[in-house]
C-alpha cells in the first residue's frame, strides 16, 4: 500500500510540473474559403520536425507541442495545388492564420511523386498496386497479401507494420468497422489503385489532438472513374467437368461525397465459409483512447466437424456458402454522419472423416476410432447502426448499435469404434449491443470520454444424444434418446469514464468504471420422462465492478515514451448465491522506442489478476459432447500469471525491406486446471485451482527485396515451448512438456517479363514428453505458384503444392486461365482445381498426452468456367 501511496505522490507532482504550448489557427485561400488538408508543421532552428497536423474541413488546425529549448519556431503551410509558406515564431501559446496561394507550377512535382511506387509522408505510406500484383488477383484480400509491410493471416486478419489494423477504410470512410473482411474477401480488386498504411491512426478528432495513437488503419485507394458514378461487377461460374461446382457474386458500389455504398453478395460451394468472416469477441481497453467492450455468453455442447486447418478451405472443406451485404455512409449534415451495416451469411457444410484417437498412459493406452458424418446449417444475420456527431471542435459523440441472430443447426452420425451413435444440437442465439461515447475537450490540455456501454447475449441449446453406451451407463434402454436442454444467458451493463491530461512531456490518464453483469448457465438432462440431477446444473453469476486505471505516459522524445498503469479492481463476487469482496491490483510497465533508425523497441511486463467463468463454477458435471462430461469448480482465490514480452521491428516499406521479432514469457502462477478421468468410453474432466506452468514463445520474420534480381524473400519462424501440470487417471499432477517449431521461406519474383513466380517451402515440427513418454511429428510442404503472360489478353496460372505427411506425400495442382479482351468489359476464368485428384489425406496431431490422426476427404477434381462483367 505503501508503495502506491508513492506512486500516486510521484503521479501527481509530475503532473503539476509539466507544461505544454498551443498553436492553433486557420488556413484559408484568397476567397477566404477554409482548406481542407493541409499539412501544418512546426520545426525548431536545428530544422527538426516538432509536431504537425492537417486541417479539418473548415480550415482549423491545433497542434499541442513540448516546451522547445530554442527561443523560435518555423511553421510550415504545404498543400497539393498550393504554394508553400513558412513564419518564424515565438514558441509561446498563440493563434497564427494562413492565406494560400494557388499554384498550377507544382503540377510537374505532383507527377514525380505520383510515380513512385511507395511514397512515405509522415504517418501515411501510400504503395500502388500494380507495381505489386500480376493481374491475376480476385479480391482486395489478394492485392493485400502482396504488399509490403502488409500481412493477411489465415482467418483473414490483416496486419500492418506489425500491427492488427483498427479499421479498413474505403476513400477514407469507414464502411464495414470491425467486420472489414466482409470487404477484403469480396470487393473486386480491380478498383484498387493504391493502399495507404496509416500509423498513429485516431478516429476520434478530439482524441487526435492530444493522443498519440499507437492504432494503425489501412485506406483504399480507387482507381480514377470510380467517383460519384455507380460501379461494380458480376460473376457467374459453372463446372463443367466432374463434380458440379459453382460461383456467383455481385459487386455494386457508389462513391459520392454525401454518400458511400457497398452492395456485396457472393454464392459459391468452393469450400470457403461466409460465417467465418464476420468478426466475433470484440474486447478492446485502451489506456489513452477509446474502449469498446462485448462479452458472450457460454455455450454448453460442442460437435467437431473435423476439418484440417494446413490446407486452404477450398482443397478440404465442402460448404454452399451464401453472403448478402449492404454498407453505407452518409453525411447529413458536415457534423453529423450516419454508417449502417447489413448482412446475411449461410453455410451448408458437409464433411465426412475417419479419426483414430490414442491416450498414451503408462502402459495402458486407450484408443479408439470415429467415422463421423458432419451436417451443419449455420446463418448468422445481424443489423449495425453507428451515428456520429461533431457539434463543434470542443464535443464528438458516436453511438454504435449492433443485433445479431445466429441460429445453428448440427448432427453427426458416426460409429464410435462399431457402435452407432447420432447427435442433434439446435441452437439459438441472439445478441444485442450499444456502445455510446461522449468525447468533451475541457481545456487546451485535457479531455474527458465517456463511455456507457450494455449488451446480451442469449443462447438456446437443444441437444438429442442416441448412443448405446451411454444409455448403457445411464442404465436407460438402448434406443432412449437423451435430451440435454440448456439456456445460457449473460446481461451486462457499464461506464467507463475517463480523464486524459497532456503537458510538455507527460500524458496522464484517469479512469473510473463501473459494470454490473449478470450471468446465467443452465442446463437439463433429462431420458424420457425421467431427469438426472446429478448432471444438471441451475449456476448463477453476478458481478458489481469498481475500476480505477492510472496511467501515465512520460515522453522522453518523440520517439521514446514510458508508460506505467496500475489498475484497481473492487469486484462484488456472487457465485452460485456465495458472495465474495474482491480487491485486485494489476500493474503494466512498457518501455516503446520507436521510429529510429534501427527500428522499434517495446519492452513490457504485466501482472494479470482474473476471476473464473461462469462456466468454470458449474457444481455438478455436464454432457459436453457424446463421450465427455466436465464439471466446474468453487471459486477459491484468483487467478494469476505474469506476462514479460519483448518485440523489435523495422519497415522500410520504400525498400521493401521489414524485419519483425517478438519474445514472450508468461508464468501462470494460479490456474484451473483439468483433473480427468478416461475410459474407453468416456472422458470425465472437473477444475481444481492449482499451479500453473511456463511458456515461452518466439516469433521472427524477415523480408527483403534484392533490386538487381527483382527477387522478394521472406524467413519466418515461430517457436514455442511450454510446460503445465497435467492429471489424468492418477491421484496427482504431472508435469507435461510440448515443443513445437515452426519455420517458412518463401521467394517472389517482380520481373519485368512474361512470366513470374512465387514459391517456397515450410518446416513443421511437433514434440510431447509426458510421463518419460515421447512424441514427436513432422509434416513439411513444398509449393510453387508461376503466372505467365500468353498474350496481351491472356494469362496462365500454374499453383502446386506438394504435402510430406506420415511417410506419404500428397500433392496439389491447379491450372487457371484468365481472358480479358482488350476495351472489353468482360473477362472470363477457367480454373482447373485438383488436377491429380487427390481424394483424401491423413494427418496426425500431438497434445500432451493425446496422439491425434484424422483422415478426411478432399475436394475432388473440378472445371470451373466463370465469366465476370464490370460496368
Amino acid at each position: 500500500m505503501q508503495k502506491l501511496i508513492v506512486f500516486f505522490l510521484l503521479f501527481f507532482s509530475l503532473s503539476t510540473q509539466a507544461q505544454e504550448f498551443i498553436i492553433k489557427g486557420k488556413i484559408i485561400d484568397l476567397e477566404n474559403r477554409g482548406i481542407q488538408n493541409a499539412s501544418v508543421s512546426l520545426i525548431n532552428e536545428n530544422g527538426d520536425y516538432l509536431e504537425y497536423d492537417f486541417t479539418d474541413e473548415n480550415g482549423n488546425y491545433s497542434i499541442a507541442f513540448q516546451n522547445p529549448k530554442s527561443l523560435t519556431i518555423t511553421i510550415e503551410i504545404s498543400c497539393l495545388g498550393y504554394g508553400k509558406i513558412s513564419k518564424i515564431v515565438s514558441n509561446s501559446s498563440q493563434s497564427e492564420n494562413f492565406i494560400l496561394e494557388k499554384k498550377a507550377q507544382i503540377l510537374q512535382e505532383v507527377i514525380i511523386e505520383s510515380s513512385k511506387k511507395v511514397r512515405v509522408e509522415q504517418d501515411t505510406t501510400t504503395i500502388k498496386v500494380a507495381s505489386f500484383g500480376n493481374k491475376t488477383e480476385q479480391t482486395i484480400e489478394d492485392v493485400l497479401k502482396k504488399i509490403p509491410g502488409i500481412v493477411v493471416l489465415k482467418d483473414g486478419t490483416i496486419k500492418a507494420h506489425g500491427v492488427s489494423i483498427d479499421k479498413l477504410l474505403v476513400e477514407g470512410e469507414d464502411m464495414f468497422d470491425k467486420n472489414y473482411k466482409l470487404l477484403s474477401k469480396n470487393l473486386d480488386a480491380k478498383v484498387l489503385e493504391s493502399i495507404q498504411i496509416i500509423d498513429n491512426f485516431e478516429d476520434n478528432p478530439i482524441l487526435k489532438k492530444l493522443n498519440k495513437s499507437e492504432k494503425v488503419a489501412l485506406n483504399l485507394k480507387l482507381v480514377k472513374g470510380k467517383k460519384n458514378i455507380w460501379f461494380g461487377n458480376v460473376t457467374l461460374g459453372s463446372g463443367v467437368v466432374s463434380e458440379n461446382r459453382w460461383k456467383e457474386s455481385l459487386n455494386l458500389g457508389l462513391i459520392r461525397k454525401k454518400i458511400k455504398l457497398f452492395y456485396l453478395a457472393d454464392y459459391n460451394n468452393l469450400g470457403e465459409k461466409a460465417t467465418d468472416i464476420v468478426a466475433t469477441d470484440i474486447h478492446e481497453s485502451n489506456i489513452f483512447s477509446e474502449d469498446r467492450l462485448e462479452f458472450k455468453a457460454k455455450s454448453l455442447f460442442q460437435i467437431n466437424n473435423n476439418e484440417v486447418a494446413l490446407f486452404s478451405k477450398t482443397q478440404s472443406v465442402f460448404n454452399n456458402a451464401f453472403l448478402n451485404t449492404l454498407s453505407f455512409a452518409t453525411k447529413r449534415k458536415d457534423n453529423l454522419s450516419l454508417r449502417g451495416v447489413v448482412y446475411l451469411a449461410q453455410d451448408r457444410q458437409n464433411q465426412n472423416s475417419f479419426s483414430e484417437t490414442r491416450y498414451n498412459l503408462e502402459d495402458n493406452p486407450i484408443s479408439f476410432t470415429v467415422n463421423n458424418f458432419y451436417n451443419n446449417r449455420k446463418t448468422v444475420a445481424s443489423t449495425e447502426i453507428e451515428l456520429k456527431y461533431y457539434p463543434n471542435d470542443k464535443n464528438y459523440v458516436t453511438n454504435l448499435f449492433i443485433y445479431k441472430i445466429n441460429p445453428n443447426v448440427t448432427n453427426s452420425d458416426l460409429f464410435f469404434n462399431l457402435d452407432e451413435i447420432n447427435q442433434l444440437l439446435k441452437n439459438k442465439n441472439y445478441t444485442f449491443y450499444n456502445h455510446f461515447n461522449h468525447t468533451l475537450q475541457l481545456s487546451e490540455n485535457k479531455i474527458l470520454n465517456s463511455y456507457v456501454y450494455f449488451g446480451n447475449d442469449e443462447i438456446r441449446e437443444n441437444v438429442n444424444v442416441l448412443s448405446p453406451l451411454l444409455n448403457d451407463f445411464l442404465n436407460v434402454s438402448a434406443r432412449d434418446v437423451i435430451r440435454q436442454r440448456a439456456h445460457n444467458n449473460l446481461f451486462y451493463i457499464g461506464d467507463k469514464t475517463k480523464l486524459l491530461t497532456k503537458f510538455s512531456n507527460i500524458d496522464v490518464t484517469n479512469s473510473v468504471q463501473f459494470e454490473f453483469s449478470k450471468e446465467e448457465f443452465n442446463n437439463s438432462f433429462v431420458v424420457n420422462t425421467h431427469s438426472f440431477p446429478n448432471y444438471e446444473n441451475f449456476s448463477n453469476l453476478k458481478q458489481l465492478k469498481f475500476l480505477f486505471d492510472n496511467a501515465i505516459r512520460y515522453n522522453f522524445s518523440k520517439k521514446i515514451d514510458f508508460t506505467a498503469l496500475v489498475s484497481l479492481q473492487y469486484i462484488n463476487f456472487e457465485s452460485n448465491n456465495v458472495t465474495s469482496s474482491i480487491f485486485l491490483v494489476n500493474p503494466t510497465l512498457s518501455l516503446n522506442i520507436k521510429k529510429t533508425g534501427f527500428g522499434n523497441f517495446k519492452l513490457s511486463y504485466s501482472e494479470n489478476n482474473t476471476l473464473p467463468e461462469i462456466n468454470q463454477l458449474t457444481t455438478n458435471f455436464q454432457l459436453i459432447d457424446y463421450r465427455s462430461f466436465a464439471k466446474g469448480t468453487r471459486y477459491e482465490n484468483p487467478l494469476k500469471n505474469t506476462v514479460a514480452t519483448l518485440n523489435y521491428s523495422i519497415y522500410l516499406d520504400e525498400k521493401r525491406f521489414s524485419v519483425n521479432s517478438a519474445l514472450s514469457y508468461i508464468k501462470s502462477k494460479s490456474i484451473l486446471n483439468t483433473e480427468s478421468i478416461i475410459t474407453n468410453d468416456f472422458n470425465f474432466s472437473n477444475l481444481r485451482q492449482t499451479l500453473g506452468g511456463d511458456n515461452y514463445n518466439f516469433s521472427f520474420s524477415f523480408v527483403n527485396y534484392v533490386r538487381k534480381l527483382k527477387l522478394a524473400s521472406k524467413i519466418e519462424n515461430i517457436q514455442n515451448w511450454n510446460s503445465s501440470p497435467v492429471n489424468v487417471n492418477a491421484t496427482e499432477f504431472t508435469n507435461s512438456e510440448n515443443y513445437s517449431n515452426k519455420i517458412k521461406y518463401s521467394v517472389t519474383s517482380y520481373f519485368k517479363k512474361a512470366i513470374n513466380f512465387d514459391s517456397g517451402f515450410s518446416y513443421n515440427y511437433t514434440q510431447s514428453v509426458f510421463e518419460n513418454i515421447k512424441t514427436t511429428n513432422v509434416t513439411k510442404d513444398i509449393f510453387l505458384d508461376v503466372n505467365y503472360t500468353i498474350s496481351k489478353t491472356i494469362l496462365a496460372e500454374c499453383n502446386s503444392a506438394i504435402y510430406f505427411i506420415n511417410q506419404q506425400n500428397y500433392s496439389f495442382n491447379n491450372i487457371i486461365i484468365n481472358y480479358n479482351p482488350v476495351e472489353s468489359k468482360f473477362s472470363y476464368r477457367l480454373v482447373f482445381n485438383n488436377i491429380l485428384n487427390e481424394n483424401k489425406f491423413t494427418l496426425i496431431t500431438l497434445n500432451n498426452f493425446t496422439f491425434y490422426q484424422s483422415t478426411v476427404e478432399l475436394v475432388p477434381r473440378y472445371l470451373l468456367c466463370a465469366v465476370k462483367y464490370r460496368f
